[in-house]
């Protein structure tokens, strides 16, 4: 467990040593980013950037599963139908507390931060850089620190405010590198300034480069909605939520379905093909790539993204020939081709299955159902989505899936979320997600949605959401975010914003303070300027 100062040492200054060759630094040592020595030439900077994209990656599945999911009353603790045990009991029972605190080392995102801090001082004060590419680099800087500090602002409420690289400017000593947290506020004013300055700075530049795995203005965009939407209904800590936030998220997310080509798939089963020519589709707004054959992770695997841990392995698992398919046929064969590959250490509750109708086309594009051989009763769950591809020469499953972190889809549920707020009618922006799911079945008068009191429409909103956008980050801040009423309860504390539960996720009477996480003892005794998440 680190303190923040340990952290930002270690990785302000040895954190690119992966993303630059000697070549790129003309041999001098890798410490002299913060020196005179390595910001000389566009290529610098441009290579730099690619190493902050390479930390969103790395930090990719904290920001979709552990924060987003994990706690959000959907997945399975104890055992896999498969036999194995269940990973994120700690965050899925909501166990948290000073000794056991989820996440550590602040989700290892201060280094990151510091990465950003370098990379915006060098940035402003280079004489090398054409103005409309240094505009471009700092708006992607800004809206990358914008959405660091929204990650911790939501785990922590306050946190310690990093805006310059202490370090590599020479600032050593423990006591100037201590720091405390700043107020939930005041954090929150720093991440709206940064994401203005991300918005003036890319201007009219409505682009995607790589396919939408880097940061553009839509991402901005869709930040800021994102940002607006969770400040108009949500009071954390000293930060008052204040309504007249959400027309800023509004006009932001009006933005994106009008200034960027954006359209939905036809087929929802394509909009995680791992197809390489398909990857950054139409419905796209910012993804995370991990191509086929490329080394990333802790044990620089090339199998990609994490959703091996929802799949069975095949050759170890009890899940072979225990169960029956749908159709009735025994799971003797592997249905995924995923081989070996897969660890099963993550399970859906079977509701999240039960919640679809059979003509929805996202039930069996997210999810294998199996099913006891016996009772014919729904059994269990595999997770089938953003599989990546089978790789037939390699006879090898290779997880090389984006994972998206916007989408058009977003937008109209969010949309959904503020004419509910607004007093408006959602059933429009509920429809349009909901008819592309029934494809040929729709029926409007059978599945449409329509208008009703605040309590049912966001509720329902929710549900649409828990259909659309499994394993996509969402639920824990939905049910954080949305009410039973307005201004009222969040869903966090009803059993209506549970699953498979007449028992709320948190027990507001003794969990309140779980909606933030606690931080490690051990960092508090290392820095004297650190106090507790309050509550713990």
């Amino acid at each position: 467990m680190k303190s923040i100062k340990s952290l930002i040492k270690g990785l302000a200054i040895g954190a690119f040593s992966l993303f630059f060759t000697a070549c790129d630094l003309d041999e001098v040592p890798l410490d002299f980013y913060g020196s005179e020595s390595y910001w000389k030439t566009e290529a610098h900077f441009d290579n730099y950037m690619i190493g902050l994209r390479s930390d969103l990656r790395k930090r990719s599945w904290l920001h979709i599963f552990e924060l987003g999911e994990a706690r959000g009353g959907s997945i399975k603790t104890g055992s896999s139908i498969g036999g194995e045990s269940l990973n994120y009991g700690v965050l899925a029972n909501q166990s948290l507390h000073s000794g056991q605190t989820g996440i550590t080392g602040w989700g290892d995102i201060y280094g990151r931060i510091t990465n950003i801090n370098l990379f915006i001082q060098r940035t402003e004060e280079s004489t090398i850089l054409p103005e409309d590419k240094k505009k471009k680099l700092l708006a992607q800087a800004y809206g990358m620190r914008a959405f660091w500090y929204f990650d911790l602002y939501r785990m922590y409420g306050s946190c310690p405010l990093q805006l310059v690289a202490k370090v590599v400017n020479g600032v050593v000593t423990p006591e100037e590198l201590y720091e405390g947290r700043a107020n939930a506020s005041v954090v929150m004013k720093q991440i709206k300034e940064d994401l203005q300055k991300s918005l003036d700075n890319f201007g009219d530049d409505h682009s995607f480069d790589r396919q939408k795995s880097t940061w553009s203005k839509a991402a901005t965009e869709a930040l800021t909605a994102d940002v607006y939407l969770w400040t108009a209904k949500v009071t954390t800590l000293d930060d008052t939520a204040n309504p007249a936030d959400i027309d800023v998220a509004k006009k932001h997310l009006l933005s994106l379905t009008t200034n960027y080509g954006l359209s939905l798939l036809p087929e929802f089963g394509d909009v995680y093909n791992a197809d390489p020519t398909k990857l950054g589709h139409e419905e796209v707004i910012m993804a995370i790539r991990y191509p086929e054959g490329e080394k990333y992770g802790n044990n620089n695997s090339s199998h990609g993204n994490n959703a091996g841990l929802f799949v069975y392995n095949w050759t170890t698992s009890r899940f072979n020939n225990a169960w029956v398919y749908e159709n009735g046929r025994v799971t003797d064969n592997d249905t995924l081709n995923v081989m070996s590959s897969g660890q099963l250490r993550v399970e859906y509750k079977k509701q999240m299955f039960l919640n679809y109708d059979k003509e929805d086309a996202r039930r069996d594009a997210t999810f294998l159902s199996v099913y006891n051989k016996d009772t014919k009763e729904l059994a269990g769950l595999i997770l089938r989505k953003n599989l990546g591809i089978y790789n037939k020469d390699k006879n090898e499953r290779v997880y090389a899936g984006d994972e998206i972190w916007y989408r058009l889809a977003w937008v109209y549920l969010a949309l959904a979320e503020v004419e509910n707020f607004q007093g408006g009618d959602p059933a429009k922006y509920i429809n349009i997600v909901r008819q592309r799911a029934y494809g040929d079945n729709w029926d409007e008068s059978k599945y449409g949605y329509r208008n009703s009191d605040f309590t049912t429409n966001e509720l329902a909103i929710l549900k649409e959401k828990d259909k659309e956008f499994v394993c996509e980050g969402q639920r824990w801040w939905d049910v954080r975010r949305m009410t039973l009423t307005k201004g009222g309860k969040p869903l966090v504390f009803v059993p209506e914003g549970n699953v498979e539960s007449n028992e709320p996720i948190l027990n507001e009477a003794t969990e309140a303070h779980k909606i933030l996480f606690p931080i490690e003892t051990a960092m508090i005794n290392k820095d004297p300027d650190l106090t507790q998440t309050p509550g713990y």
